[in-house]
Protein backbone atom coordinates (compact mmCIF):
# COMPACT_ATOMS: atom_id res chain seq x y z
CA UNK A 1 0.00 0.00 0.00
CA UNK A 2 2.32 2.52 1.16
CA UNK A 3 4.94 1.69 -1.84
CA UNK A 4 1.80 2.37 -3.99
CA UNK A 5 0.99 5.59 -2.64
CA UNK A 6 4.80 6.46 -2.77
CA UNK A 7 4.47 5.87 -6.60
CA UNK A 8 1.25 8.17 -6.60
CA UNK A 9 2.62 11.36 -5.17
CA UNK A 10 5.71 11.17 -6.99
CA UNK A 11 4.48 10.57 -9.99
CA UNK A 12 1.44 13.12 -9.73
CA UNK A 13 3.52 15.36 -7.45
CA UNK A 14 2.97 18.79 -9.21
CA UNK A 15 -1.26 17.93 -9.53
CA UNK A 16 -0.65 17.69 -5.88
CA UNK A 17 1.13 21.00 -5.28
CA UNK A 18 -1.59 22.78 -7.41
CA UNK A 19 -4.46 21.21 -5.36
CA UNK A 20 -3.26 21.65 -2.07
CA UNK A 21 -2.54 25.12 -3.05
CA UNK A 22 -6.10 25.80 -4.27
CA UNK A 23 -7.69 23.98 -1.00
CA UNK A 24 -5.15 26.43 0.86
CA UNK A 25 -6.52 29.28 -1.13
CA UNK A 26 -10.08 28.34 -0.67
CA UNK A 27 -9.31 27.99 3.13
CA UNK A 28 -8.27 31.30 3.25
CA UNK A 29 -10.90 32.75 1.75
CA UNK A 30 -13.45 31.11 4.34
CA UNK A 31 -11.32 31.84 7.21
CA UNK A 32 -12.52 35.63 6.50
CA UNK A 33 -15.56 34.92 7.92
CA UNK A 34 -14.16 33.54 11.17
CA UNK A 35 -15.28 35.99 14.32
CA UNK A 36 -14.35 35.66 18.03
CA UNK A 37 -16.29 34.49 20.35
CA UNK A 38 -17.96 36.60 23.29
CA UNK A 39 -19.78 35.04 25.14
CA UNK A 40 -18.02 32.23 27.65
CA UNK A 41 -21.21 30.49 28.88
CA UNK A 42 -20.99 27.59 26.60
CA UNK A 43 -18.19 26.20 29.06
CA UNK A 44 -21.04 24.88 31.19
CA UNK A 45 -23.78 22.46 29.18
CA UNK A 46 -27.10 23.35 28.88
CA UNK A 47 -28.30 20.24 30.37
CA UNK A 48 -26.19 21.07 34.31
CA UNK A 49 -28.89 21.87 37.05
CA UNK A 50 -27.17 24.69 37.90
CA UNK A 51 -26.89 26.05 34.23
CA UNK A 52 -30.54 25.81 33.97
CA UNK A 53 -31.32 27.32 37.03
CA UNK A 54 -29.23 30.27 35.99
CA UNK A 55 -31.27 30.54 32.59
CA UNK A 56 -34.66 30.34 34.34
CA UNK A 57 -33.55 32.88 36.77
CA UNK A 58 -31.85 35.64 34.20
CA UNK A 59 -35.33 34.98 32.40
CA UNK A 60 -37.25 35.80 35.35
CA UNK A 61 -35.06 38.55 36.87
CA UNK A 62 -32.52 39.68 33.79
CA UNK A 63 -28.85 39.79 34.59
CA UNK A 64 -26.11 42.06 35.47
CA UNK A 65 -23.39 40.56 32.83
CA UNK A 66 -23.61 43.69 30.70
CA UNK A 67 -23.24 46.59 33.34
CA UNK A 68 -19.83 48.80 32.58
CA UNK A 69 -18.90 50.96 35.04
CA UNK A 70 -17.20 54.41 35.37
CA UNK A 71 -15.72 55.66 38.68
CA UNK A 72 -13.68 58.52 40.16
CA UNK A 73 -12.14 60.11 43.67
CA UNK A 74 -11.50 63.33 42.72
CA UNK A 75 -12.86 66.63 44.55
CA UNK A 76 -12.43 68.83 41.79
CA UNK A 77 -15.41 67.24 40.07
CA UNK A 78 -17.76 68.75 42.45
CA UNK A 79 -16.72 72.29 41.15
CA UNK A 80 -18.64 73.55 38.46
CA UNK A 81 -16.36 73.76 35.67
CA UNK A 82 -15.51 70.25 35.55
CA UNK A 83 -19.12 69.32 37.17
CA UNK A 84 -19.90 70.77 33.75
CA UNK A 85 -17.41 68.16 31.77
CA UNK A 86 -19.30 65.28 34.16
CA UNK A 87 -22.55 66.23 32.83
CA UNK A 88 -21.84 66.67 29.31
CA UNK A 89 -19.80 63.52 29.58
CA UNK A 90 -22.76 61.17 31.16
CA UNK A 91 -24.83 63.04 28.45
CA UNK A 92 -22.68 61.93 25.12
CA UNK A 93 -22.36 58.35 26.51
CA UNK A 94 -26.09 58.09 26.76
CA UNK A 95 -26.49 58.55 23.10
CA UNK A 96 -24.13 55.79 21.92
CA UNK A 97 -25.95 52.67 20.40
CA UNK A 98 -24.41 50.66 22.73
CA UNK A 99 -25.77 51.97 25.92
CA UNK A 100 -29.60 51.09 26.37
CA UNK A 101 -29.05 53.39 30.18
CA UNK A 102 -27.40 55.08 32.06
CA UNK A 103 -27.03 56.65 35.76
CA UNK A 104 -24.73 58.56 37.53
CA UNK A 105 -24.61 61.34 39.09
CA UNK A 106 -25.61 64.47 36.69
CA UNK A 107 -28.83 62.57 35.79
CA UNK A 108 -29.32 61.36 39.06
CA UNK A 109 -33.26 60.41 39.99
CA UNK A 110 -35.23 61.24 42.85
CA UNK A 111 -37.75 58.77 44.16
CA UNK A 112 -40.90 61.10 44.87
CA UNK A 113 -44.36 60.15 46.35
CA UNK A 114 -47.16 61.37 44.14
CA UNK A 115 -50.32 61.21 46.78
CA UNK A 116 -52.61 61.57 44.15
CA UNK A 117 -52.01 58.60 42.07
CA UNK A 118 -51.24 56.68 45.48
CA UNK A 119 -47.76 55.94 43.79
CA UNK A 120 -43.95 56.55 43.44
CA UNK A 121 -42.07 58.35 40.66
CA UNK A 122 -38.94 59.56 39.61
CA UNK A 123 -37.86 62.97 39.39
CA UNK A 124 -34.06 64.54 38.01
CA UNK A 125 -32.30 66.03 40.52
CA UNK A 126 -30.36 68.03 38.02
CA UNK A 127 -33.28 69.09 35.39
CA UNK A 128 -29.95 71.13 33.55
CA UNK A 129 -26.62 72.64 34.77
CA UNK A 130 -25.83 74.28 37.44
CA UNK A 131 -25.32 77.81 36.79
CA UNK A 132 -23.73 78.24 40.01
CA UNK A 133 -21.20 76.91 42.52
CA UNK A 134 -24.06 78.00 44.77
CA UNK A 135 -26.73 76.13 43.15
CA UNK A 136 -24.08 72.78 42.69
CA UNK A 137 -23.40 72.33 46.13
CA UNK A 138 -27.14 72.70 47.49
CA UNK A 139 -27.96 69.89 44.85
CA UNK A 140 -24.97 67.87 46.00
CA UNK A 141 -26.36 68.39 49.43
CA UNK A 142 -29.41 66.60 48.22
CA UNK A 143 -27.55 64.27 46.11
CA UNK A 144 -25.71 62.82 49.63
CA UNK A 145 -28.90 62.03 51.43
CA UNK A 146 -30.38 60.00 48.93
CA UNK A 147 -29.47 56.91 51.18
CA UNK A 148 -30.96 54.65 48.39
CA UNK A 149 -27.49 55.49 46.38
CA UNK A 150 -25.42 55.42 49.15
CA UNK A 151 -22.88 53.05 49.12
CA UNK A 152 -23.76 52.23 45.28
CA UNK A 153 -23.61 55.70 43.47
CA UNK A 154 -21.70 57.60 45.87
CA UNK A 155 -19.37 57.27 48.77
CA UNK A 156 -20.34 59.56 51.77
CA UNK A 157 -16.84 58.65 53.50
CA UNK A 158 -14.79 60.12 50.40
CA UNK A 159 -16.92 61.47 47.73
CA UNK A 160 -15.83 58.74 44.97
CA UNK A 161 -19.14 58.55 42.63
CA UNK A 162 -19.47 56.03 40.05
CA UNK A 163 -21.51 56.24 36.58
CA UNK A 164 -23.27 52.74 36.55
CA UNK A 165 -23.63 52.00 32.15
CA UNK A 166 -26.35 49.29 30.92
CA UNK A 167 -24.69 48.09 27.89
CA UNK A 168 -26.69 46.34 24.96
CA UNK A 169 -26.14 42.62 25.66
CA UNK A 170 -26.90 41.94 21.79
CA UNK A 171 -23.60 44.19 20.92
CA UNK A 172 -21.73 42.68 23.91
CA UNK A 173 -22.00 39.30 22.33
CA UNK A 174 -21.39 40.09 18.91
CA UNK A 175 -17.86 41.59 16.72
CA UNK A 176 -18.84 45.02 17.05
CA UNK A 177 -18.53 44.93 20.89
CA UNK A 178 -14.88 46.19 20.09
CA UNK A 179 -16.04 49.30 18.10
CA UNK A 180 -19.09 50.00 20.65
CA UNK A 181 -16.76 50.01 23.75
CA UNK A 182 -13.83 51.89 21.80
CA UNK A 183 -16.33 54.91 21.18
CA UNK A 184 -17.38 54.27 25.02
CA UNK A 185 -13.90 54.89 26.20
CA UNK A 186 -12.99 57.07 23.60
CA UNK A 187 -15.41 59.83 25.39
CA UNK A 188 -14.18 59.08 28.72
CA UNK A 189 -10.63 59.09 27.67
CA UNK A 190 -11.66 62.81 26.29
CA UNK A 191 -13.42 63.70 29.78
CA UNK A 192 -10.29 63.02 31.37
CA UNK A 193 -7.91 65.03 29.34
CA UNK A 194 -10.70 67.95 29.79
CA UNK A 195 -10.94 67.06 33.60
CA UNK A 196 -8.01 66.23 34.47
CA UNK A 197 -10.23 63.58 36.52
CA UNK A 198 -8.80 59.99 36.89
CA UNK A 199 -11.16 57.44 35.52
CA UNK A 200 -11.44 53.68 36.93
CA UNK A 201 -12.92 51.20 34.42
CA UNK A 202 -14.16 48.24 35.41
CA UNK A 203 -17.74 45.66 34.69
CA UNK A 204 -17.83 42.55 32.95
CA UNK A 205 -18.21 43.69 29.31
CA UNK A 206 -14.84 45.55 29.84
CA UNK A 207 -13.12 42.76 31.16
CA UNK A 208 -14.21 40.58 28.52
CA UNK A 209 -12.84 43.49 26.31
CA UNK A 210 -9.50 43.24 28.13
CA UNK A 211 -9.20 39.14 28.03
CA UNK A 212 -10.72 38.88 23.78
CA UNK A 213 -7.90 41.91 23.57
CA UNK A 214 -5.20 39.73 25.45
CA UNK A 215 -5.92 36.65 23.98
CA UNK A 216 -5.97 37.72 20.30
CA UNK A 217 -2.52 39.10 20.61
CA UNK A 218 -1.10 36.61 22.94
CA UNK A 219 -2.13 33.83 21.03
CA UNK A 220 -0.28 35.48 17.69
CA UNK A 221 2.57 36.11 19.56
CA UNK A 222 2.31 32.13 20.67
CA UNK A 223 2.41 31.64 17.39
CA UNK A 224 4.62 33.40 15.47
CA UNK A 225 7.58 32.74 18.48
CA UNK A 226 6.26 28.84 18.23
CA UNK A 227 7.50 29.34 14.66
CA UNK A 228 10.67 31.06 15.10
CA UNK A 229 11.83 28.74 18.01
CA UNK A 230 11.06 25.79 15.64
CA UNK A 231 12.71 27.38 12.86
CA UNK A 232 15.59 28.39 14.27
CA UNK A 233 16.35 24.84 16.19
CA UNK A 234 15.24 23.21 12.43
CA UNK A 235 18.47 25.78 10.80
CA UNK A 236 20.64 24.32 13.53
CA UNK A 237 20.49 20.87 12.90
CA UNK A 238 20.03 20.31 9.50
CA UNK A 239 22.05 23.54 8.47
CA UNK A 240 19.84 24.14 5.41
CA UNK A 241 17.43 26.99 4.64
CA UNK A 242 15.47 24.53 2.54
CA UNK A 243 15.36 22.40 5.39
CA UNK A 244 13.67 25.32 7.49
CA UNK A 245 11.50 27.18 5.11
CA UNK A 246 9.51 24.13 3.23
CA UNK A 247 8.24 22.74 6.95
CA UNK A 248 7.48 26.28 7.91
CA UNK A 249 5.72 26.22 4.65
CA UNK A 250 3.80 22.99 5.15
CA UNK A 251 2.74 24.53 8.86
CA UNK A 252 1.08 27.93 7.38
CA UNK A 253 -0.89 25.73 5.16
CA UNK A 254 -2.17 23.71 8.04
CA UNK A 255 -2.70 27.31 9.86
CA UNK A 256 -4.61 28.50 7.24
CA UNK A 257 -6.52 25.09 7.17
CA UNK A 258 -7.46 25.61 10.72
CA UNK A 259 -9.07 28.84 10.51
CA UNK A 260 -10.83 27.38 7.40
CA UNK A 261 -12.04 24.70 9.04
CA UNK A 262 -13.25 26.84 11.73
CA UNK A 263 -14.99 29.15 10.09
CA UNK A 264 -17.01 26.79 7.32
CA UNK A 265 -17.85 24.88 10.56
CA UNK A 266 -19.77 27.96 11.82
CA UNK A 267 -17.16 28.14 14.98
CA UNK A 268 -15.92 31.23 16.60
CA UNK A 269 -12.27 31.18 17.68
CA UNK A 270 -12.55 30.69 21.58
CA UNK A 271 -9.42 30.24 24.20
CA UNK A 272 -9.13 26.70 23.11
CA UNK A 273 -9.55 26.78 19.29
CA UNK A 274 -7.05 29.79 19.29
CA UNK A 275 -4.69 27.46 20.66
CA UNK A 276 -4.63 24.89 17.95
CA UNK A 277 -2.34 26.51 15.77
CA UNK A 278 0.75 26.47 17.83
CA UNK A 279 -0.74 22.13 18.38
CA UNK A 280 -0.10 22.27 14.74
CA UNK A 281 3.23 23.56 14.54
CA UNK A 282 4.33 21.31 18.02
CA UNK A 283 2.85 18.33 15.65
CA UNK A 284 3.64 19.21 12.32
CA UNK A 285 7.22 20.02 12.87
CA UNK A 286 7.73 16.30 14.14
CA UNK A 287 6.45 15.16 10.63
CA UNK A 288 8.99 17.36 8.90
CA UNK A 289 11.90 16.33 10.51
CA UNK A 290 11.15 12.33 10.63
CA UNK A 291 10.67 12.60 6.90
CA UNK A 292 13.76 15.03 6.37
CA UNK A 293 16.06 13.18 8.53
CA UNK A 294 14.83 9.43 6.57
CA UNK A 295 15.38 11.14 3.38
CA UNK A 296 19.04 12.65 4.18
CA UNK A 297 20.04 9.58 5.37
CA UNK A 298 18.54 7.25 2.63
CA UNK A 299 20.33 9.82 0.42
CA UNK A 300 23.96 9.35 2.33
CA UNK A 301 23.26 5.38 2.06
CA UNK A 302 22.93 5.78 -2.02
CA UNK A 303 22.79 8.93 -3.54
CA UNK A 304 19.81 8.28 -5.31
CA UNK A 305 17.16 11.28 -4.81
CA UNK A 306 14.06 10.23 -5.86
CA UNK A 307 14.90 6.98 -4.60
CA UNK A 308 15.31 8.43 -1.14
CA UNK A 309 11.99 10.47 -1.04
CA UNK A 310 10.12 7.14 -2.02
CA UNK A 311 11.40 5.51 0.82
CA UNK A 312 10.39 8.40 3.28
CA UNK A 313 6.89 7.59 1.90
CA UNK A 314 7.02 3.74 2.16
CA UNK A 315 8.94 3.83 5.50
CA UNK A 316 8.03 6.86 7.17
CA UNK A 317 4.53 7.32 6.15
CA UNK A 318 3.40 4.64 8.55
CA UNK A 319 4.78 6.19 11.23
CA UNK A 320 3.78 9.64 11.31
CA UNK A 321 0.14 8.25 10.11
CA UNK A 322 -0.12 6.44 13.48
CA UNK A 323 1.70 9.45 15.82
CA UNK A 324 -0.77 11.70 13.67
CA UNK A 325 -4.26 9.34 13.79
CA UNK A 326 -3.25 8.69 17.01
CA UNK A 327 -3.12 11.84 18.28
CA UNK A 328 -6.35 13.03 16.21
CA UNK A 329 -7.86 10.30 17.87
CA UNK A 330 -7.55 11.78 21.30
CA UNK A 331 -8.87 14.95 20.48
CA UNK A 332 -11.97 13.70 19.25
CA UNK A 333 -12.66 11.73 22.13
CA UNK A 334 -13.50 15.54 23.32
CA UNK A 335 -16.64 15.30 21.23
CA UNK A 336 -17.97 12.72 23.39
CA UNK A 337 -18.38 15.95 26.42
CA UNK A 338 -21.45 17.81 26.39
CA UNK A 339 -19.23 21.16 26.96
CA UNK A 340 -19.84 23.12 23.31
CA UNK A 341 -16.03 24.84 23.62
CA UNK A 342 -14.75 21.26 24.37
CA UNK A 343 -16.72 20.10 21.77
CA UNK A 344 -15.20 22.46 18.80
CA UNK A 345 -12.17 21.92 20.09
CA UNK A 346 -11.97 18.29 19.54
CA UNK A 347 -13.00 18.37 16.52
CA UNK A 348 -11.72 21.45 14.76
CA UNK A 349 -7.66 19.81 15.89
CA UNK A 350 -8.69 16.44 15.03
CA UNK A 351 -9.51 17.39 11.65
CA UNK A 352 -6.81 19.34 11.18
CA UNK A 353 -4.03 17.10 13.29
CA UNK A 354 -4.88 14.12 10.14
CA UNK A 355 -4.48 17.16 7.42
CA UNK A 356 -1.20 18.10 9.09
CA UNK A 357 -0.03 14.61 7.99
CA UNK A 358 -1.86 14.35 4.39
CA UNK A 359 0.01 17.79 3.71
CA UNK A 360 3.38 16.58 5.03
CA UNK A 361 3.09 13.16 3.12
CA UNK A 362 2.09 14.87 -0.13
CA UNK A 363 4.58 18.35 0.17
CA UNK A 364 7.46 17.20 1.48
CA UNK A 365 8.27 14.52 -1.23
CA UNK A 366 6.75 17.09 -3.74
CA UNK A 367 8.91 19.54 -2.98
CA UNK A 368 12.16 18.22 -2.25
CA UNK A 369 11.92 15.92 -5.67
CA UNK A 370 12.43 19.68 -7.34
CA UNK A 371 15.08 20.70 -5.54
CA UNK A 372 18.67 20.35 -5.54
CA UNK A 373 20.32 17.18 -3.77
CA UNK A 374 21.34 17.58 0.07
CA UNK A 375 24.88 18.76 0.33
CA UNK A 376 27.74 17.19 2.35
CA UNK A 377 26.95 20.12 4.74
CA UNK A 378 23.56 19.17 5.20
CA UNK A 379 24.14 15.68 6.12
CA UNK A 380 26.24 16.66 9.27
CA UNK A 381 24.06 15.70 11.49
CA UNK A 382 23.77 12.43 10.31
CA UNK A 383 27.03 12.38 12.91
CA UNK A 384 26.51 14.87 15.64
CA UNK A 385 28.60 13.40 18.35
CA UNK A 386 26.97 14.76 21.36
CA UNK A 387 23.14 13.13 20.09
CA UNK A 388 25.34 10.19 19.97
CA UNK A 389 26.84 10.11 23.24
CA UNK A 390 23.25 11.08 24.58
CA UNK A 391 21.02 8.06 22.96
CA UNK A 392 23.96 5.60 24.14
CA UNK A 393 23.88 6.92 27.07
CA UNK A 394 19.93 6.18 27.44
CA UNK A 395 20.79 2.68 26.08
CA UNK A 396 22.65 1.61 28.71
CA UNK A 397 20.50 2.84 30.90
CA UNK A 398 17.79 0.85 29.45
CA UNK A 399 19.66 -2.39 29.08
CA UNK A 400 22.30 -2.59 31.97
CA UNK A 401 19.88 -0.30 34.56
CA UNK A 402 16.73 -1.62 34.09
CA UNK A 403 15.78 -1.26 38.09
CA UNK A 404 17.53 2.40 38.32
CA UNK A 405 14.99 3.47 35.49
CA UNK A 406 11.60 2.16 37.15
CA UNK A 407 12.74 3.72 40.61
CA UNK A 408 13.25 6.94 39.43
CA UNK A 409 10.13 6.53 37.15
CA UNK A 410 8.03 5.45 40.10
CA UNK A 411 9.70 8.54 41.96
CA UNK A 412 8.28 10.99 39.49
CA UNK A 413 4.76 9.35 39.46
CA UNK A 414 4.43 9.18 43.39
CA UNK A 415 5.53 13.05 43.40
CA UNK A 416 3.05 13.91 40.51
CA UNK A 417 0.58 12.22 41.99
CA UNK A 418 1.14 14.44 45.62
CA UNK A 419 1.14 17.29 43.58
CA UNK A 420 -2.06 16.39 41.58
CA UNK A 421 -3.99 15.73 45.32
CA UNK A 422 -3.23 19.58 45.58
CA UNK A 423 -4.74 21.09 42.40
CA UNK A 424 -7.58 23.45 43.16
CA UNK A 425 -10.31 24.49 41.09
CA UNK A 426 -11.10 28.24 41.24
CA UNK A 427 -13.21 30.38 39.56
CA UNK A 428 -11.66 34.50 39.43
CA UNK A 429 -12.81 35.43 36.05
CA UNK A 430 -9.92 38.17 36.28
CA UNK A 431 -7.39 35.51 37.47
CA UNK A 432 -5.15 34.99 34.49
CA UNK A 433 -4.88 39.19 34.35
CA UNK A 434 -1.67 40.55 36.10
CA UNK A 435 -1.97 41.85 39.26
CA UNK A 436 -0.08 44.94 38.08
CA UNK A 437 -2.54 45.68 35.44
CA UNK A 438 -4.71 48.35 35.38
CA UNK A 439 -7.64 46.51 35.14
CA UNK A 440 -6.95 44.68 38.49
CA UNK A 441 -6.07 47.84 40.52
CA UNK A 442 -9.40 49.53 39.12
CA UNK A 443 -11.65 46.62 39.63
CA UNK A 444 -9.98 46.90 43.62
CA UNK A 445 -10.73 50.24 43.59
CA UNK A 446 -14.64 49.55 43.08
CA UNK A 447 -14.40 47.00 45.51
CA UNK A 448 -13.11 49.13 48.12
CA UNK A 449 -15.20 52.29 46.83
CA UNK A 450 -18.40 50.39 46.45
CA UNK A 451 -18.27 46.98 46.86
CA UNK A 452 -17.00 45.52 43.73
CA UNK A 453 -19.30 45.13 40.68
CA UNK A 454 -18.79 41.36 39.09
CA UNK A 455 -21.76 39.15 39.10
Amino acid sequence: MWTRLAHIILRNRLMLIIFVGLVTLFMGYKAQDIEWAYDFQNIVPDTDDDMAYFTEFKEMFGEDNNVFVLAMRDSSVYELENFRNFYYLVRELDKLEAVDGILGLPNLQLLVKNTDERRFEFDPLFKDIPQSQQELDSLLGVARDQRFYSGQLINPENGATAIVIDVNAEIMNSERREKSLGDLLHIASEFEKVSGVDLKYAGLPYVRLINITKLKDELILFLMLSVLITGLILFLFFRSLKAVIFPLIIIGVIVIWVLGTTAMLGYDITLLTGLIPPIVVVIGIPNSVYMLNKYHQEYLHHGDKMLALSRIIRKIGIVTFITNCTTAVGFFVLITTQIQMLVEFGIVAGINIMATFIVSIILIPAIFSYAAPPSPRHLKHLKFRMLDWMLNALDLAVTKYRMMVFVIAGVVIAVSAIGMSRVKAISFMVDDIPAKSRLRKDMAFLEENFGGVMP
